[in-house]
């Protein structure tokens, strides 16, 4: 199996932050399952809730919110959030 095919459930949170930090994002110092990714036409904030992964999309002033569960796979996810909103 892929490693990315699979959930994200399935991982270890230092697997997690590690991938996080590779895709560019840095932790909240205020929040350690808060996530931010700052690109040039937008911004997501990743945070890692009690029954879903979240993430907020901001481009010029508009706000997108989806929530995905943890039982999708990281290669989903990471499109998800890559694409942008």
């Amino acid at each position: 199996m892929n490693l990315s095919n699979k959930p994200i459930n399935q991982y270890s949170l230092q697997s997690l932050e590690t991938w996080l930090t590779d895709m560019g994002a840095f932790k909240d110092p205020n929040n350690p399952s808060k996530w931010n990714l700052l690109l040039s036409y937008w911004n997501a904030t990743i945070i890692f809730e009690q029954e879903d992964l979240s993430v907020l999309w901001e481009s010029k002033g508009q706000k997108t919110k989806r929530l995905f569960s943890y039982n999708i796979s990281r290669e989903d996810v990471e499109n998800a959030i890559m694409q942008g909103p």
